[in-house]
């Protein structure tokens, strides 16, 4: 099968029947989403399924999610712009991976602040950090990876800078170090067994690399499946994009899964050892996490069709790793906080907040949902100005 005649397999639609399937289910989205954000401003934190013992839920786990999309997506696109790739060597296709980068952090910061128990005071971790605090360094590195990553859409549009690949650079380099950076987040805690992990920056690096080009590929796929080829000229080129985007995302989940394997292997198989962390991973309220979102929806059914499919299926396999990778980060954030470091803590005080079992409630869905449409926005938003600045510099040029 050719490239031209298995570009037509992406997508049984039209390409504005796919345009307007995109936008009634954005708008659901964004409507449900809604209805959460106002119970959250309007109830707090009351409707959420966190307390005391377990702080942290899905939009903490959507927030490193989304960081880590932003950081596999830069590194992927800036990298193919510098070491010039076929389809990604193009200034319009590195303001579209910026766009999507931008996107993909957004909603990640609101995520985190709608978490915040006084949400006012989230500008104190810029107007007075503490650099010892990791939390406070995480900040300012995200703050000046989104500077970076504006200025390097800004200088995309004139072709003789010599700022631009520099400035990628390091671009590349802040995207590498924050999803690392966000594993030390949690490794860094001795409290947590289950956390202090010397695996666990590589863990989420890996998983930022595999979200990254799948979300990536999965972008390109939509925009050439609409027709909207502006980027990609062509079925052959969009095609050619998308089969190094497949490898990549293969050969990531493929390390993903096997780091994983070694980070339990330790606990299992130790025999003077116990890790009811890693039990409640595998065996607990949470099995259906590990075993039917993560593994089979996000690993071995993307797998076997990135292996056995056409660009249709490998676009499948692409929206099924971006979204049921977010079970990478529960994985890691909510059984590490289900493991009491005082035996008999729970017993000794009853409330309906002081749990260690955590399941997010619809209020948490809801908000997620918002959290969604509004990276679908901005991405649409973003790449309709960058078109519109190239149309303007043309016409003046």
């Amino acid at each position: 099968m050719s490239m031209s005649s298995s570009a037509a397999l992406w997508a049984p639609l039209s390409g504005n029947a796919l345009r307007r399937l995109i936008t009634v289910g954005w708008i659901l989205l964004l409507l449900a989403g809604l209805v959460g954000l106002v119970q959250r401003l309007a109830q707090g934190h009351l409707p959420a399924g966190y307390g005391s013992y377990v702080p942290w839920g899905l939009w903490v786990a959507l927030y490193f999610h989304g960081v880590g999309i932003a950081g596999g997506v830069f590194v992927i696109g800036a990298l193919g712009f510098l070491l010039d790739w076929p389809a990604f060597r193009r200034p319009a296709v590195l303001r579209t991976v910026i766009v999507l980068c931008l996107a993909a952090i957004a909603p990640a910061f609101m995520g985190v602040w709608l978490d915040l128990g006084h949400m006012e005071r989230a500008a104190r971790i810029f107007t007075s950090p503490s650099f010892t605090s990791m939390m406070a360094f995480n900040a300012w590195m995200y703050a000046a990876f989104v500077v970076i990553a504006v200025l390097s859409w800004v200088l995309s549009y004139r072709a003789d800078s010599g700022w631009l690949k520099p400035l990628l650079c390091l671009g590349i380099f802040f995207s590498v170090l924050f999803p690392s950076q966000s594993g030390a987040f949690f490794g860094v805690v001795d409290a947590k067994a289950y956390w202090h992990s010397a695996l666990l920056p590589v863990v989420f690096l890996t998983s930022a690399l595999t979200a990254g080009g799948a979300t990536l590929l999965a972008v390109v796929a939509i925009i050439s499946a609409t027709g909207a080829r502006g980027e990609w000229i062509g079925d052959d080129e969009a095609v050619n994009a998308i089969r190094r985007l497949r490898v990549i995302t293969i050969v990531g989940l493929v390390l993903y899964f096997a780091f994983e394997f070694a980070e339990f292997s330790i606990s299992l198989w130790n025999p003077v050892s116990h890790a009811p962390a890693v039990d409640l991973v595998l065996f607990g309220p949470y099995w259906w996490v590990f075993w039917i979102v993560h593994l089979l929806l996000g690993g071995l059914l993307p797998l076997a069709l990135f292996s056995l499919g056409g660009p249709r299926a490998w676009s499948a396999a692409a929206l099924l790793v971006a979204v049921c990778f977010v079970s990478a980060r529960l994985n890691v954030l909510v059984p590490g906080q289900a493991v009491g470091e005082i035996h008999g803590l729970q017993e000794a005080f009853q409330h309906e907040r002081l749990n260690y079992i955590y399941h997010a409630t619809a209020m948490e869905y809801l908000v997620g949902s918002l959290l969604v449409a509004m990276g679908i926005g901005l991405f649409v938003l973003g790449r309709r100005i960058s078109i519109a600045v190239a149309s303007r510099s043309s016409t003046v040029a």
